[in-house]
C-alpha cells in the first residue's frame, strides 16, 4: 500500500508529549446489554459522539469483563471508560464513568435515551452523517448549564461531576485554535429541580449574510445550477435586485436567520504562498458575517448521578449515594471495615509475590543444574543411569526370537506361529 503524502509545510506536527495529554476513552457495554440490540446501537451512537479519541471498533464478548478492558487501557493510554449494563433483574440502564486508572467511579441512572436514527425521523432535513465524515475529525465543543458556576461553594460530588465532564474532551486554546475546526457541540444540561442531566449531540452550520436576501439568491443559483434564477418580472431595474431586500420573493419568511444567530468571524486566508521553503506565507484576516445554526444528530440521554465510588472495580468505599445518608459514626465504622479490607489485600499481595519470587528462585536453580549435568561439569548432581538398569528395563524383549513376515506364505500361518 502506498504511503499518505502528509504536507510538511502548512501541517504542523504534533508532539509525543502533546499527544499523551489528549484525553481518550472507551465505550464498553457488559452484562445482559449484549442482549439488548437497542441499547447495544446506543453504545455506537455514543462512540460517534466521543470521536475521534476514542475506540471506535471495539468488540465484546460474553468472557470479557471491566478488569481486562482496565488492564488493557493502561498501554493504550485510556483515561475515560463509559459503561453500559442493563439490569437482569430490574432491567434498569446503568452508566458508569470511570477515571483511568484507579478511579473514581461515578455511576448515572439513565431514564430516556434516544438514537440517532430516532433522532433523524423528527427532523425536517436530518443529517446524513458517515464515520468517515469530516465532522469527527475534530472533538465536540463542551457546553455544560446548569451547573454550580462557583465550584469553591459547591458540594464535592459536583465539583467532581463537573471535573470529569471537563476532562472528558482537549482543553480549548482560544489563541491558537481555528474556528473552522470546531463542527460539534456537546451540550451537558442539569435540571436544578429534578437534578436530571441532558445530553445533547448537536452539528454547527455556517452560512454566509453578506449582501441582500436577493443578491444571495443570485449568487447561490450561480453556484447550483439546479436552484432556479429569480423571476426579475415585475423589476424594472437591476438596482432593485441590489438594494431592495422585498424584490425577490416578497416578505421574508419565518426561516430566514435571526439578528441573534449571525456573528462576526475572522478567517485567515494565505494570499502569497511562494514554491520556496524559506519564504513564509503572508497571511490576511478578514471579518465576515456568518449565520450559525444548530442541528441535532444525537444521541439523546437523560440520566441522573447515583452513586461515586472511590475504585473502578471490587467493593470500593463510597463517596457519595443519591439515596443513602449515613451517619458520622456509621461512616467511622465503613472507614475502620475498608481500612482493614485493605491491610489484608496487601497481606495477600505480599505473600503472593514472595512465593512467586521462591518458585521462580526454584526454576533457576533447577536450570543450573540441567545445564551442568548437560555439560558434564564436576559437581552436578545428576546421574548417569547404571547398566543393571537398562537391563532391567529392556525385560526379555531381547531373548525373544526375531520373526520375519516374508518367510510365510499367508498371514494365517503367521498368526499361528506368533501364538506359539
Amino acid at each position: 500500500m502506498a504511503k499518505r503524502r502528509q504536507k510538511s509545510r502548512t501541517h504542523k506536527k504534533v508532539s509525543e508529549e502533546e499527544l499523551a495529554k489528549i484525553p481518550r476513552s472507551m465505550v464498553l457495554r457488559l452484562g445482559s446489554s449484549l442482549r439488548n440490540h437497542s441499547l447495544s446501537q446506543l453504545v455506537k451512537d455514543f462512540r460517534y459522539m466521543m470521536q475521534p479519541h476514542t475506540a471506535i471498533n471495539l468488540r465484546e464478548r460474553k468472557a470479557n469483563k471491566l478488569k481486562d478492558f482496565i488492564v488493557m487501557g493502561g498501554p493504550l493510554g485510556v483515561s475515560e471508560l463509559f459503561v453500559f449494563n442493563q439490569s437482569e433483574e430490574t432491567g434498569n440502564i446503568s452508566l458508569r464513568v470511570g477515571k483511568m486508572p484507579r478511579g473514581p467511579m461515578l455511576q448515572f441512572k439513565i431514564h430516556q435515551y434516544s438514537l440517532i436514527k430516532d433522532v433523524n425521523k423528527i427532523l425536517k432535513r436530518p443529517k446524513s452523517l458517515d464515520r468517515a465524515s469530516s465532522l469527527f475529525m475534530n472533538p465536540p465543543l463542551l457546553v455544560m448549564n446548569g451547573f454550580s458556576t462557583k465550584l469553591n461553594e459547591a458540594e464535592n460530588h459536583e465539583k467532581l461531576l463537573v471535573t470529569i465532564f471537563q476532562n472528558m474532551f482537549p482543553p480549548i486554546q482560544p489563541q491558537k485554535i481555528k474556528v473552522s475546526s470546531i463542527r460539534r457541540v456537546l451540550m451537558i444540561n442539569k435540571d436544578p429541580k429534578t437534578e436530571q442531566i441532558d445530553i445533547r449531540h448537536y452539528v454547527i452550520d455556517t452560512k454566509f449574510i453578506e449582501g441582500t436576501r436577493s443578491v444571495r439568491k443570485l449568487v447561490n443559483s450561480h453556484r447550483d445550477p439546479h436552484k432556479p434564477l429569480p423571476n426579475l418580472s415585475k423589476a424594472q431595474d437591476m438596482a432593485e435586485l441590489l438594494l431592495d431586500p422585498y424584490t425577490v420573493g416578497g416578505m421574508t419568511s419565518d426561516s430566514e436567520v435571526e439578528d441573534d444567530a449571525i456573528v462576526e468571524v475572522k478567517e485567515e486566508q494565505d494570499t502569497n504562498v511562494h514554491k520556496n521553503k524559506r519564504a513564509e506565507p503572508e497571511s490576511k484576516d478578514e471579518t465576515r458575517k456568518k449565520a450559525v445554526k444548530l442541528t441535532e444528530i444525537g444521541p439523546r440521554i437523560t440520566m441522573s448521578l447515583v452513586k461515586i465510588e472511590e475504585g473502578l472495580i471490587g467493593s470500593s468505599k463510597t463517596l457519595y449515594h443519591s439515596q443513602i445518608s449515613k451517619s458520622n459514626k456509621e461512616l467511622s465504622e465503613l472507614d475502620k471495615k475498608h481500612n482493614e479490607r485493605k491491610r489484608l489485600r496487601e497481606e495477600r499481595r505480599s505473600k503472593q509475590e514472595a512465593t512467586v519470587k521462591e518458585k521462580n528462585a526454584k526454576k533457576e536453580a533447577k536450570k543450573a543444574r540441567r545445564k551442568a549435568a548437560a555439560n558434564n561439569e564436576p559437581g552436578s548432581t545428576a546421574e548417569p543411569m547404571s547398566e543393571d538398569n537398562s537391563d532391567a528395563s529392556s525385560g526379555d524383549e531381547s531373548d525373544a526370537p526375531e520373526i520375519d513376515p516374508n518367510d510365510y506364505e499367508n498371514d494365517s500361518d503367521l498368526y499361528s506361529d506368533i501364538e506359539k
